[in-house]
């Protein structure tokens, strides 16, 4: 997934997304490194709060 990635150019912290979604900063961090399965409700609020569609959230990163 491309969270990390995604919300690192967005500008915001773990901490700054988890307050926007409504969970915390452990959490956020524990999606990004794939450690915890995300949900859908969970997947759209983080889609909306960085301003991308699920499917951007969800392709795999590829250096340029």
């Amino acid at each position: 997934m491309l969270i990390r990635h995604i919300r690192q150019q967005a500008g915001f912290s773990q901490r700054e997304l988890a307050e926007l979604v409504g969970m915390d900063q452990a959490a956020i961090s524990r999606i990004e490194t794939g450690k915890q399965d995300v949900t859908v409700g969970q997947l759209v609020r983080i889609a909306d709060a960085l301003e991308v569609t699920i499917t951007e959230l969800l392709e795999e990163y590829e250096a340029a």
